[in-house]
């Protein structure tokens, strides 16, 4: 995980100039016309990860509508490219972690770190930053900036000054090479985080919030009890307690936002082991505070990093839930997330506009439980949808939760960012020997596959970074079938709408349930093709061979089996490149630049390796007959 983390749940659609479509119905106004008393004002702060100025712009107008119910903050540190320096030149996913993350010495490096990191990239980085700024400032908003101030340096900076040299960082199980953070045990380190603090905040006033992300994603603390590679540092610091190495480190933080005319609030997350948690919540200096130990602050948002890479995704059931809390004048913090972990995507306009929408209406009129929360999604489905569809609405978005929910409840290790994505379920074939291909074959998707080891990536579909994931009992499981057909039947409801005010979006909501399914079959299906393929390793291992002459009316149950996960699979994959050939490529998170693809995106040629996908595993249609009995009837 990374800070996307800190706002607990954080392509550009054209809109037209007016964002908001005046509804056709009587007694509906707009939202903006009401605003909240002085003692329920709240601060809202926006994740976002666009690096296209005008996208920046749309979203920040669009977040300027809850200016009314308080101070709207956005989060501007989105690098203008990946740290490509960070990157080793062999495999190490690890990587892809670290190299989107930013810190304070990417945009204000130091003079001792400068020389370390490419000028003329900091200057990239700077020029997105500021250009955000001042759009910012044109809308009378603030700005938030998450980072994380232990992020690895270059290890000529540690040959430079040795003694700077914290914990190693990485993860030993997804990493090929060694990282070390610094360590801010030392005046020196905490000198240099306040000096660049204050740079930051000299250039960019309106920052009013810094987040820290630590222990994960590129970054550590000292003898931190969650370090992947475990408790590691210099000796020097080893008998420090966490809270008052958290404490130091954030004092040195606001004494640089206040050289630069005025302090910051801090918000602090990452992984912490419990007695670390408390020692940390006893010792954190004012306007500090620790995510997930904050009574005061709630997450809302998009569920994009749920149903990955698919977009334009809402669960208004589960907003309204958590919405419901604002009414307590003590939750003054509200977090909204519209991007993926990673950086690598961002929801669409549109999408936001709705999950502002909900907001604007549970500020300005409070749920007090299940039935004033029903009334007000079928307030907002009359809106969407027409008089004429509101019921429609209210029951596709029903089924969409309740899609949402049992797959989380049958298959929550079925994750559509880590498996779909980056180990490849989506575009590699499902093959019962994987180790046929060439590796000109292989290369469209097995250098994304999220493994330090090849031979791994290629032949075990259920490893998922380092790991062994678990699945339902079966492969017909009938909550997971419920989930898919749930989610399939919303999407006819909302495609069965005309005339409706929100065509369009919900159009794409349709889509993209669609899309959210078809990883969830494609899940399903490499899970227990590959389960099938463990148990037949000793078939495997004696290589191709004729099976017995015995009458068999259905041959090995696995032979069985494999057939109907594979002929699934092929027939998912074809209806994805349909749906996506349609206009579904609005509905998904993909690179746009070839060289942006990684394992937690993919490439522009997405339909093109679907119908690679295809191709392959119907050349391999019969392999499984080589190693396992068919039928003889």
């Amino acid at each position: 995980m990374n800070r996307r983390h800190l706002l607990q749940g954080l392509s550009l659609s054209l809109l037209s100039s007016k964002l908001w479509s005046a509804s056709p119905l009587s007694g509906l106004s707009h939202p903006d016309s009401q605003s909240a008393s002085p003692n329920t004002r709240k601060t809202f702060i926006f994740g976002n990860a666009t690096r296209d100025i005008a996208q920046f712009h749309a979203f920040a107008q669009l977040a300027s509508r809850l200016k009314p119910y308080g101070d709207v903050q956005i989060e501007i540190g989105e690098l203008a490219e990946k740290s490509w320096y960070e990157m080793p030149s062999t495999n190490s996913p690890w990587h892809e972690y670290a190299n989107e993350g930013c810190c304070f010495a990417k945009f204000f490096p130091h003079p001792k770190i400068a020389p370390f990191i490419p000028a003329d990239w900091v200057a990239k980085n700077r020029e997105l930053l500021l250009a955000k700024a001042e759009v910012l400032r044109q809308l009378g908003l603030n700005a938030a900036f998450f980072g994380d101030e232990t992020h690895i340096l270059p290890e000529p900076f540690f040959e430079q000054y040795p003694h700077l040299r914290g914990p190693r960082v990485d993860h030993p199980r997804r990493s090929n090479r060694q990282e070390f953070s610094w360590c801010v045990d030392l005046q020196e380190t905490r000198d240099m985080i306040e000096w660049m603090t204050t740079e930051l905040k000299r250039h960019v006033p309106e920052i009013k919030t810094i987040g820290s992300y630590n222990n994960d994603s590129g970054g550590g603390l000292c003898w931190a009890g969650a370090l992947y590679s475990g408790p590691n540092g210099p000796s020097h610091c080893a008998h420090r307690s966490a809270g008052i190495r958290v404490k130091e480190y954030m004092e040195a933080i606001h004494r640089g936002a206040i050289k630069a005319g005025g302090d910051v609030d801090i918000r602090v997350s990452g992984y912490f082991c419990e007695n670390e948690d408390q020692l940390i919540l006893q010792m954190l200096p004012p306007n500090t505070f620790l995510a997930g130990n904050d009574p005061a602050s709630i997450g809302i948002g998009s569920p994009l990093n749920e149903t990955y890479p698919a977009k334009n995704l809402l669960d208004p059931i589960s907003l309204l839930s958590t919405l419901e809390k604002v009414k307590d004048p003590a939750v003054n913090t509200i977090s909204i997330g519209s991007t993926e972990w990673y950086y690598r995507a961002e929801e669409s306009l549109p999408t936001v506009e709705k999950l502002i929408e909900i907001q604007q209406e549970c500020l300005t009129e409070p749920t007090h439980g299940f039935i004033s929360r029903f009334d007000k999604l079928h307030k907002l489905a009359l809106r969407w949808g027409g008089r004429e569809n509101a019921d429609a609405v209210v029951e596709a978005f029903s089924e969409l939760h309740q899609a949402f929910v049992l797959k989380e409840a049958v298959a929550p290790q079925f994750s559509n960012f880590y498996c779909y994505v980056s180990t490849r379920y989506i575009t590699r074939p499902l093959l019962f020997k994987p180790d046929v291909l060439t590796p000109e074959e292989e290369h469209y998707f097995l250098p994304f596959v999220f493994n330090v080891a090849e031979s791994e990536a290629r032949n075990d579909y259920n490893d998922m970074h380092g790991g062994r994931i678990k699945g339902p009992a079966s492969w017909d499981d009938e909550g997971l079938q419920n989930a898919i057909a749930r989610a399939l039947h919303a999407a006819e409801l909302l495609q069965g709408i005309s005339a409706a005010p929100s065509q369009e979006w919900l159009k794409h909501v349709a889509i993209s349930l669609k899309i959210w399914a078809s990883g969830v079959r494609s899940m399903n299906n490499f899970y227990f093709g590959q389960l099938i393929r463990d148990r037949s390793a000793a078939a495997i291992a004696k290589g191709p061979h004729a099976p017995s002459k015995d009458s068999s009316w259905t041959g090995d149950a696995d032979y069985q089996e494999w057939n109907s996960i594979q002929r699934d699979e092929l027939d998912n994959t074809t209806e994805l490149i349909t749906l996506l050939q349609e206009g579904g490529l609005d509905s998904i998170a993909y690179a746009r630049n070839k060289r942006d693809e990684d394992t937690f995106v993919v490439g522009p040629d997405i339909i093109q390796a679907l119908h690679e996908k295809t191709r392959l595993m119907q050349r391999e249609w019969l392999d499984t007959q080589k190693y396992l009995k068919s039928p003889l009837k």
